[in-house]
């Protein structure tokens, strides 16, 4: 879950990604969304979601024995 702090820190403290990532995410270049929260140093990249109203970004806990500990949904509104 620390990937997640990681990423929200990274929007919360730069307005220019934030836009950036809004913007790839409204004309869908996923794989452009996938490379901006891979450049925030996070270890493992969320599955992407978008709808007309936001972004849904979802982590998974590592899989571990086939046991799965936790999930944490995301879900960013455009403003």
């Amino acid at each position: 879950m620390r990937d997640a702090s990681t990423l929200l820190v990274n929007m919360a403290e730069s307005k220019k990604f934030s836009y950036e990532l809004m913007s790839a995410a409204q004309q869908s270049k996923k794989r452009e969304v996938e490379r901006m929260i891979k450049s925030t140093g996070i270890s493992q990249i969320p599955s992407v979601s978008y709808t007309p109203d936001g972004l849904s970004l979802h982590f998974e806990s590592d899989k571990e024995e086939n046991m799965k500990c936790c999930d944490l949904t995301l879900k960013l509104r455009w403003m």
